[in-house]
């Protein structure tokens, strides 16, 4: 299952982050999920209800926020979004494009309260 490895990576690194914060506990985490990051929201929702228990996640609340795919035409300038995964821009028809955002995961906030 992918979306235990991703699990036991969130909770390693509110781990690391929680050792900056002693005397504190973390009550919610945002995690930020791009559309086309290989990360299914449900199960990965699923996941950490699952192995937060016994973890510094175990009563936090966790949010999850989905991140359209946004590109950049590096001819044309455009900036757009794409429900599926096709680099062409609609302005200008090239495939000349970049990545700004929707193809990452990525720990936004935490939200910490003493213990």
């Amino acid at each position: 299952m992918h979306e235990f490895y991703v699990v036991q990576n969130i909770i390693k690194s509110v781990e690391e982050c929680l050792q900056n914060y002693p005397g504190k506990k973390v009550s919610k985490v945002v995690l930020l999920i791009g559309k086309f990051s290989g990360v299914e929201p449900d199960l990965l929702k699923t996941a950490l209800d699952f192995f937060k228990k016994g973890s510094v996640l175990e009563e936090a609340e966790v949010v999850l926020e989905i991140e359209e795919l946004k590109l950049r035409c590096l001819e044309c300038g455009e900036e757009f979004i794409k429900e599926k995964w096709d680099l062409t821009c609609p302005k200008c028809g090239s495939l000349r494009t970049e990545v700004i955002s929707g193809d990452q995961m990525l720990l936004k906030s935490l939200e910490l309260e003493e213990v």
